[in-house]
């Protein structure tokens, strides 16, 4: 039978340790001799988990659709097949038969539903694992943010540029030259209050400036340029300001100037009273803040506060939008027989996630212990006059500072051990329990609760677009959709249908 092997390695750090292409081959290609299916091609994607576009995956897919005869994927596990869901339904699509080695796994038309349940879940886990993954990376940027450096794309009249700190290059913005005289003149022109948004963006596209796809800047975006601190010298990362280490372009006097000319207009007026639910939406339309009023003494309506003009958005009576929200939580529940299978595939991929963390811890102790002895022999070396107090104290200070970094992974790595099983229990529960908990509450409770599940709703014409908080996206995305589900065909592959509630 001729198949083809996929192999996939999706950071530094796993190729070091283990995760190689060349074991994953040599594991795969064994395996296909040992059952003798035929090896036609191999496809490798070496690359971080969270890098767009991998491209021999994407061949491989056009592969398999070219080439009928070929219907097995050889792959090592299930996170080295899948990054995210799209690839799980890609490949779905295909009805090939999927063996994945390692974990003694092999899916196809004809395997079990609840085999297919279980290896959905992992599908979930993996996606898991590179959220994980982001959420480093973003903790990155926010150490960069709390030193003043600028941790993203530079925003219209800067440049990003290298910075040296340490014996290391670090990514900052600075001033252009080119763009940033002009940026400062939209400032200036804009603060005399003669001036409007639809006549600013044509003075500016007359200035040649444009945004960062070489197209002209619409009112929108020169809006939230004129909005934005980072041109007096300040940025918002994560909803706080901080203060940069560039130069800026305007002065925090001409920034006042400027705000002044846009008033208070998209700040909503104090009401008499607190209404639960505002807070959690914005208008689909235009993006300003939903807000509710009284009408006739006792019905409470949602609506768009207005302040960027009427597009004709529909009122809804609170009633209504607490019936939306209810299968809003709905969609994130989880049965009781759901629970346990959930948590028994949670235990499973503990153990992973058990030998990573072991492994790391392992490595970090080796380097614990050279420090360790490097700080001895250095200070004995200074006792024996071999070096001078001056070698000595930047050594020491050194070697130190890197100790310090490898404790703090350590401690980093067993936390993470202690705490998977906890948050991943705690969650499964709170899913299991929500929406019970919503059904039985009064209009307040439900807000504190939506508050924990969801980051943001757009309203539109009557329809809540909600946005979920991870990891409950990964729930409602996953677990409550149909086409998340194997195909069923027996009575016993309904009873596992019946399992998880989904449209």
């Amino acid at each position: 039978m001729k198949s083809i092997i996929y192999a996939r390695v999706s950071s530094r750090e796993q190729e070091q340790e283990g995760y190689s292409i060349p074991s994953q081959l040599k594991l795969l290609n064994d395996y296909a001799l040992k059952n003798s299916y035929k090896v036609v091609k191999e496809f490798i994607d070496a690359e971080t988990a969270k890098k767009a576009g991998r491209e021999n995956f994407n061949l491989m897919i056009e592969f398999l659709k070219k080439n009928a005869e070929v219907k097995i994927i050889l792959c090592e596990k299930t996170d080295r097949l899948y990054r995210n869901f799209k690839d799980y339904v890609t490949v779905d699509e295909l009805d090939l038969e999927i063996h994945l080695v390692k974990e003694g796994e092999v899916l196809g038309k004809n395997a079990k539903s609840h085999q297919k349940f279980i290896h959905g879940i992992k599908v979930l886990m993996a996606k898991n694992y590179i959220d994980n993954l982001s959420e480093e990376t973003r903790k990155g940027m926010l150490e960069k943010a709390e030193q003043g450096i600028y941790p993203s794309l530079a925003p219209i009249g800067y440049k990003n540029v290298g910075i040296k700190n340490g014996d290391r290059v670090i990514k900052d913005i600075a001033m252009d030259d080119k763009i940033a005289p002009f940026i400062k003149k939209l400032f200036d022109i804009y603060a005399t209050g003669d001036y409007s948004l639809s006549l600013l963006t044509s003075i500016a596209y007359e200035k040649n400036i444009r945004n960062k796809n070489g197209n002209k800047i619409g009112k929108s975006e020169l809006y939230q340029i004129l909005r934005n601190p980072v041109y007096y010298g300040q940025f918002r990362w994560q909803g706080k300001l901080y203060p940069g280490n560039y130069t800026p372009i305007i002065s925090k006097d001409l920034f006042d100037a400027v705000q002044e000319v846009f008033g208070c207009q998209n700040k909503p007026k104090q009401s008499k009273r607190n209404f639960a639910y505002t807070g959690l939406m914005v208008c689909g339309k235009c993006g300003c803040a939903i807000t509710a009023e009284i009408k006739k003494n006792k019905y409470i309506y949602y609506h768009c506060t207005g302040f960027k003009g009427k597009y004709g958005n529909s009122y809804l009576r609170e009633e209504a939008l607490s019936d939306k929200f209810a299968e809003i939580v709905k969609k994130i529940s989880i049965k009781e027989d759901t629970l346990e299978l959930v948590k028994n595939a949670l235990l499973e991929s503990h153990k992973d996630e058990l030998e990573f963390h072991k492994k790391q811890v392992q490595v970090l102790n080796t380097q614990r212990t050279k420090l360790a002895n490097r700080l001895h022999q250095v200070y004995i070396d200074k006792i024996d006059n071999k070096i001078t107090v001056d070698l000595y104290e930047k050594m020491t200070e050194d070697w130190q500072e890197e100790l310090k970094h490898v404790e703090e992974a350590i401690k980093s790595h067993e936390e993470a051990d202690a705490n998977y099983l906890t948050r991943g229990n705690y969650i499964l529960e709170l899913c299991n329990k929500a929406y019970s908990l919503y059904l039985q509450q009064n209009p307040e409770k439900r807000a504190k609760l939506l508050h924990c599940l969801l980051s943001n709703c757009s309203l539109d014409n009557a329809t809540l677009y909600p946005t979920y908080r991870k990891p409950f996206d990964l729930f409602a995305k996953g677990l409550s959709r149909s086409n998340w589900l194997p195909r069923m065909d027996s009575n016993h592959d309904n009873k596992i249908q019946n399992l998880v509630s989904y449209h």
